[in-house]
């Protein structure tokens, strides 16, 4: 038995699965990282050194690693100090519970961020968008957890921890925090001040080597970037409750590398469609150039495997074809719904746990791969009440999509 026969839809609750099975074991942090990461590359099909650029040079995969990876770092924080605690979670604004009072925990903005300075958003990620919508864009201070606990760096391990009474208010309205909001972390009285959540036995050369990475990391660039080591990496991503991070983040940017990674072998040049000069220019992914120097602009979308129906010969497969954000209506800015005008092709991207599960339905077996289809716009529905937009949800005969393969002969139109 390989692994792959074990991954379903390539879920990260699925791998997870496959990984318990397969060693026969409860704990997936009990396995060597070189387990870990061979059954995320299997499935998706990328070698590690794509794997790693995937991870450390896109922002919003980026973001939210880091962001789950400090939870990892201080549980396992107070585990080694011999601290019980609770996973909330969830919508919860609580992240844990431990010693009678309630976490929030958060990595600093950055770009609001500097030596002495550190910048910290408390907003919701829920609900309303901005302030201008609602004052529900913020968290109320009543609601909130008992203590902010927020992340100033690694190395050296500092940390604020931050009163509910002490989180700065919005001048608008004294029971909403403020967001975002800056601290002199080298003057707050709460820097490592662990007494404050009852950890009186905080010692920060004891936990030092929770946070150290070295040069030999499986992951170099994502370990560098985060000051993290790839154990802490792998165990953030293999957290069924972190299931965004890979279902959402990281496999939705696996399909555009993998179709660019046979761009690049075919030595076929992309371009960037902001720099060609295109209206809604970022509403494609990429542009390829012709043989007559002209260019088509592609928007790549996955499979939700949600919608997929597995019926032999009738197989079918649905794709979300809308911005993430937005709503359902016509509006020149904030509609979800494409234009017509927005890309010329489609590439669809099939996940090779998918194609596994397509190809068993027809009795084939032809292990774990990638398949793309580029099909062109004027073929997708369109919106019933908006027929200039594409509809949100197409829906294909896989065995009526082969003709749209992307094989040799799409391959050879482009330079």
């Amino acid at each position: 038995m390989t692994t792959y026969n074990l991954l379903n839809k390539g879920r990260i609750a699925d791998i997870l699965s496959a990984l318990k099975t397969f060693h026969q074991l409860e704990n997936v942090s009990e396995l060597s990282d070189e387990a870990k990461l061979n059954i995320l590359l299997t499935t998706i099909q990328l070698p590690v050194h794509t794997f790693d650029d995937l991870l450390a040079n896109n922002p919003p995969v980026l973001r939210t690693i880091k962001g789950h990876a400090f939870e990892v770092v201080f549980k396992r924080m107070l585990q080694l100090l011999g601290h019980a605690f609770t996973e909330v979670g969830g919508d919860s604004n609580i992240d844990l519970a431990v010693n009678g009072v309630t976490l929030q925990l958060k990595t600093p903005y950055l770009a609001g961020s500097s030596d002495e300075i550190t910048q910290f958003k408390t907003h919701k990620t829920h609900g309303a968008k901005s302030e201008q919508e609602s004052m529900n864009y913020y968290h109320k201070a009543d609601d909130f957890p008992d203590y902010l606990v927020g992340l100033v760096s690694y190395t050296p391990f500092r940390v604020v921890l931050i009163a509910r009474n002490e989180l700065p208010r919005h001048s608008k309205s004294n029971d909403y925090i403020l967001s975002p909001f800056k601290i002199n972390w080298t003057t707050h009285l709460g820097l490592n001040d662990f007494n404050r959540i009852n950890v009186s036995n905080y010692v920060e050369s004891d936990i030092t080597h929770l946070m150290s990475y070295s040069e030999t990391e499986l992951l170099p660039l994502t370990s560098k970037k985060l000051q993290l080591s790839t154990n802490i990496i792998l165990d953030t991503i293999l957290l069924e409750s972190n299931f965004r991070i890979w279902d959402m983040n990281i496999r939705g940017f696996a399909r555009e590398a993998a179709i660019r990674s046979i761009f690049f072998e075919k030595n076929i040049t992309v371009y960037a469609p902001i720099d060609l000069n295109r209206v809604r220019a970022a509403k494609s992914d990429f542009a390829l150039k012709t043989a007559d120097d002209q260019y088509d602009f592609f928007q790549v979308k996955g499979v939700s495997a949600n919608y997929c129906k597995f019926q032999g010969e009738k197989s079918t497969l649905s794709i979300e074809t809308q911005l993430t954000r937005g709503r359902i209506n016509d509006h020149p800015t904030q509609s979800r719904l494409y234009l017509k005008t927005d890309f010329d092709f489609l590439i669809l991207c099939l996940d090779p746990a998918l194609t596994r599960l397509f190809d068993a339905e027809i009795k084939r077996n032809d292990g774990i791969y990638w398949r793309f289809f580029c099909i062109p716009t004027s073929n997708l529905a369109v919106h019933p009440n908006f027929t200039h937009r594409i509809k949100a949800i197409q829906t294909f005969k896989l065995n009526e999509l082969e003709k749209f393969e992307c094989n040799e002969s799409f391959y050879s139109k482009y330079i």
